[in-house]
């Protein structure tokens, strides 16, 4: 019999994960990473058409950030969508929407860009789903591993910006860029094979009154067969998923303000790292700009492993001090790579590592931000939380280039006057975003570790806005 009780989790007692669980991580992983991959190819499709076109550094700008504007849009409307008709259409919804907008950019008119800034909004917009997949993941896995199976997402999808280096490098000059937007259609077929394979998020299903359904996916997950005599505890649930209105998140004004900061703060130093380090690398430790993006590939990878570490300590030390420690780690050392950057007797022989370590612990941060950002949600908004967090994640991608433009007097903010001149009041730009995410981290953060997400449904029951909601509990069984 698979029982649930108020509070505790379907997956609670589950010692290892099972081979669904194992392969819906994967594909969750692997949708994220082409995903993603799509949204960073441009840049380096960009390069190859910046002379045949004749493009200006603003034009440039404005096709890069088009994607930024399309996710402030797609946090808002699939965090509501996955509230209102549950988590897979998100998934899918993302993915083929993606596919399409990629394959659409193959048939570019040659200097058209304005065509293609339109179809970098619609590839933004599709990412601005990437928390609502997390928070899908979160709702079939057991809750004491939840950090680090987030981690090992968070990880995965970090092979988006490799596929683009290694695309830049090598499938762009072979195929040409017509055909290598052409390959971005490939989420189409993980899209394809979730379609057909994955079910519902159980969590989604009880609350929608859908329980047949939601004990089906729960074996589902288990792989246990779904026809056997099962009943579940459940706590009273007051409105279902078709009632849901996105601003209710505001009723919990602490995860607003936590979530907002976190993401935009960390984003807009991340993205300003992403942008600034190739170039400086280039020109401080005096090579060559083919080097220096071979040195960038090296420190995505070690990228990667800081997100599956810090995923790792998280559901251990917690995700406040975690998460933290991490981004106020990478917020000092970017802080003293400008210092260093700056001073000639220094700079050539050890700029870049400080910059590494600054990378390396923002990844590190990265991860438990994208487990944070779904799971201190109550399971009907989770959502729309989710898709919050996406919004200001990437308001900061927008912020940051703006700021070091601000902040190095340039107008251009594809790469704001990356030079050594301006490296010191840049940085120290950048370290700053990163401490405003570590400090509401460790001053204000919700601790959610060990916690069930049915436990945090209980104690997120009463907002302030409707204080003495009822929440008795009642038992439901399976009418098969």
């Amino acid at each position: 019999m698979l029982t649930s009780q108020s509070g505790r989790s379907p997956f609670a007692d589950q010692k290892r994960l099972s081979g669904r669980q194992k392969k819906l991580i994967a594909l969750v992983g692997l949708g994220s990473m082409l995903e993603f991959w799509d949204a960073y190819l441009i840049g380096f499709i960009m390069a190859f058409l910046i002379k045949p076109w004749g493009l200006t550094y603003g034009v440039m700008g404005f096709v890069l950030l088009a994607s930024g504007v399309g996710a402030v849009l797609g946090g808002f409307v699939w965090g509501l969508i996955a509230d209102v008709h549950g988590r897979k259409p998100v998934f899918v919804g993302t993915l083929l929407l993606v596919a399409l907008a990629s394959l659409g950019l193959a048939f570019t008119p040659d200097g058209n860009w304005h065509y293609m800034a339109a179809l970098r909004c619609v590839i933004g917009f599709a990412t601005g789903g990437f928390f609502v997949q997390v928070a899908m993941v979160h709702e079939f896995i057991p809750p004491e591993r939840r950090a680090v199976l987030t981690g090992i997402v968070s990880a995965i999808t970090t092979g988006g910006l490799l596929l683009g280096a290694f695309s830049g490098a090598y499938v762009i000059p072979s195929l040409g860029w017509r055909w290598t937007f052409a390959l971005g259609a490939a989420p189409a077929i993980v899209g394809v094979i979730a379609m057909r394979w994955l079910p519902e998020s159980p969590r989604w299903l009880l609350l929608a009154g859908r329980h047949g359904e939601a004990l089906d996916a729960i074996a589902w997950a288990r792989g246990e067969p779904k026809n056997r005599a099962r009943s579940v505890e459940l706590p009273g649930v007051s409105t279902t998923a078709s009632y849901v209105e996105w601003f209710e998140i505001f009723r919990w004004p602490r995860n607003v303000l936590t979530t907002a900061l976190i993401n935009a703060g960390l984003l807009a130093g991340y993205y300003g790292i992403v942008l600034w380090t190739p170039t400086l690398l280039a020109q401080i430790q005096g090579i060559d700009a083919r080097t220096a993006s071979k040195i960038m590939i090296a420190f995505s990878a070690l990228g990667m492993v800081s997100r599956l570490s810090s995923a790792a300590m998280a559901d251990r030390a917690g995700r406040r001090l975690t998460g933290g420690m991490f981004a106020l780690g990478a917020g000092a050392c970017v802080i003293v790579a400008g210092i260093v950057g700056q001073d000639p007797s220094l700079a050539h022989a050890w700029f870049w590592l400080p910059l590494l370590l600054g990378f390396v612990l923002a990844d590190g941060s990265f991860a438990v931000m994208t487990v944070y950002s779904s799971e201190i949600w109550p399971s009907r908004l989770r959502g729309s939380g989710a898709g919050f967090a996406g919004l200001c994640g990437s308001v900061g991608k927008i912020v940051g280039p703006l700021g070091l433009a601000l902040v190095a007097g340039s107008s251009n903010v594809v790469m704001p006057s990356a030079t050594v001149a301006v490296v010191q009041p840049a940085f120290a730009f950048l370290g700053g975003c990163l401490i405003v995410c570590a400090a509401t981290y460790l001053l204000l953060g919700v601790e959610a570790r060990g916690r069930t997400l049915e436990s945090i449904d209980e104690s997120l029951s009463t907002p302030p806005a409707s204080a003495g909601a009822s929440a008795t509990s009642h038992r439901v069984r399976d009418p098969s």
